[in-house]
């Protein structure tokens, strides 16, 4: 953080005024509330009953449908529901919807979703924190760390990735992958777990900068195998970053058909945040089932149903922490929905569709990966010999013949959005698993929220998505808003924001 922006967040944020609830003014960049004699009270107020500790779990790209699957999955292969809903018997469990809808798009995307917690603000589809013209806005993670919390982030893709740097960073493109990791150096996270080496590595980086270096330099502990993981000090910071891209699929770990390194699971990664925060009595965590989206991109029923069972663990060490510290607050959602699959009924009384979906179980290998070794076949058969490798099916050469059109990049599908070699796969290995997608973008809905802990009430009914932000903020006792804008794109109902925006 350069020292222009942090003095005035420290400024902000010791004015006695601030906990007594002053907000920030509408006009140009949020201005400091004045300074002056008068009683001196906290500079923080947290809400009465407020959570010291809270968990924000984000299953990306999570929808209803692959819920539902990957709950169907988990009681035929691990004999009982998924955790998460388990959950919803608790009487103590708080049930919500929320609009994630971005300020451009009924349609978000995760940096603005991410964004819309990370600043209050609904902000363009492709930003990081950043309202339409660019202007940088406060973020979560800073104004919680100049008020004493501990911040961290856990997920399975690229630590840089849109939803882990929604809560700290502000760049003008989701993709400035090579600066958010910057950004992360420069407002000291605590904790930052997942993939996304390369934009650290100076032979990988455009400015040649050995960012790894730079953080053990201002003393953070790097992290890079299963193994520094579990023999992590407990003080200090942590960087880890355990593969160069995303942490590979679970279907892909688990399948023995791809070469991969060790990396830990989400699960493991919770894990070990918790026990390294928990030496803190404020902290935040979020912890992000990234890779449910990339399956549900790629029409991948079996890699993001295998994700989502990989949330289902992450969540399950959260409950267990929750059970040692019962002032921890969970939030539980999803930023989006992502292609909208779904277990179709088939069959004549829909009779085939339970035997079809243990079918999931066979799977070997992502969809990515069977789609590089089918680029490399030359026949037909060649290419049902690697589809029964990889999925346990061998579909009819008419189907295979179908889809070769795809592989080659000359394929036509009649809906331009299924109009790829991933959905035409998908579409195949539907015939196997049950599952179809709409897509391979995401869609509209509305998605879930679920809180458990202090203030959980809060989250409960119809939220719309800039009200977390606000919320954290409460709990932290920061009286802070970012200036709001108007909303585009198909809304003429006035949102909670429309009272202070940018003209």
């Amino acid at each position: 953080m350069d020292n222009r922006r942090r003095h005035f967040l420290q400024s902000l944020l010791a004015a006695p005024l601030v906990g007594a609830g002053c907000a920030h003014s509408s006009g140009g960049a949020a201005s400091a509330p004045a300074q002056g004699p008068g009683p001196t009270v906290p500079a923080y107020v947290p809400a009465p009953g407020a959570p010291r500790r809270v968990i924000h779990l984000v299953a990306d790209g999570m929808g209803s449908g692959i819920l539902a699957c990957a709950d169907h999955h988990s009681q035929i292969h691990r004999g009982r529901r998924l955790t998460w809903f388990e959950l919803l018997r608790r009487p103590d469990l708080q049930v919500g919807t929320m609009d994630v809808r971005s300020q451009n798009s009924l349609v978000t995307d995760s940096s603005a979703s991410a964004s819309a917690w990370g600043s209050g603000v609904r902000i363009p589809n492709g930003k990081v924190n950043q309202d339409s013209r660019g202007r940088p806005l406060l973020t979560l993670y800073e104004l919680l760390g100049e008020a004493g919390w501990k911040r961290g982030l856990v997920t399975t893709t690229e630590i840089t990735h849109a939803t882990p740097s929604g809560f700290i960073v502000s760049v003008k493109n989701r993709d400035d992958a090579e600066d958010i990791a910057v950004q992360y150096l420069d407002r000291r996270v605590d904790v930052a777990l997942g993939g996304g080496r390369k934009f650290f590595l100076a032979k990988e980086r455009k400015d040649q900068r050995d960012l790894l270096a730079d953080f053990r330099k201002a003393g953070f502990s790097v992290l890079q195998s299963p193994a520094d993981l579990a023999s992590a000090p407990r003080d200090g910071r942590w960087l880890g970053v355990f593969s160069s891209s995303h942490i590979p699929y679970v279907v892909d770990q688990k399948g023995g058909l791809t070469r991969l390194d060790p990396v830990p699971s989400l699960a493991a990664m919770t894990r070990a945040a918790l026990r390294h925060l928990a030496a803190s009595d404020r902290f935040v965590l979020q912890v992000e089932g990234g890779r449910v989206d990339h399956g549900c991109h790629n029409n991948d029923a079996a890699a993001a149903i295998l994700e989502m069972i990989g949330f289902d663990e992450a969540l399950d060490v959260c409950l267990e922490f929750q059970k040692e510290h019962p002032d921890t607050l969970l939030v539980m959602t999803s930023d989006h929905a992502t292609g909208n699959p779904g277990l179709n009924g088939l069959g004549d009384r829909y009779e085939q569709s339970s035997r079809v979906f243990r079918n999931v179980s066979a799977m070997r290998q992502s969809f990515g990966e069977i789609l590089n070794r089918l680029k490399l076949a030359e026949t037909t058969s060649d290419r049902i010999a690697i589809l029964k490798e990889s999925t346990g099916y061998a579909p009819s050469s008419r189907r295979v013949d179908a889809l070769t059109p795809f592989v080659q990049k000359k394929g036509y599908s009649l809906f331009d959005g299924l109009n790829s070699d991933l959905a035409a796969l998908g579409q195949v290995l539907a015939n196997h698993l049950g599952v179809s997608f709409t897509s391979t973008a995401h869609t509209s809905d509305h998605v879930p929220i679920h809180a458990l802990g202090p203030q959980a009430e809060r989250f409960r009914g119809f939220v719309e998505n800039t009200e977390v932000f606000d919320h954290y903020m409460d709990f932290a006792g920061i009286r802070f808003r970012n200036p709001q804008e108007k909303l585009v794109a198909g809304s003429g109902i006035p949102t909670r924001g429309e009272r202070v925006h940018w003209t």
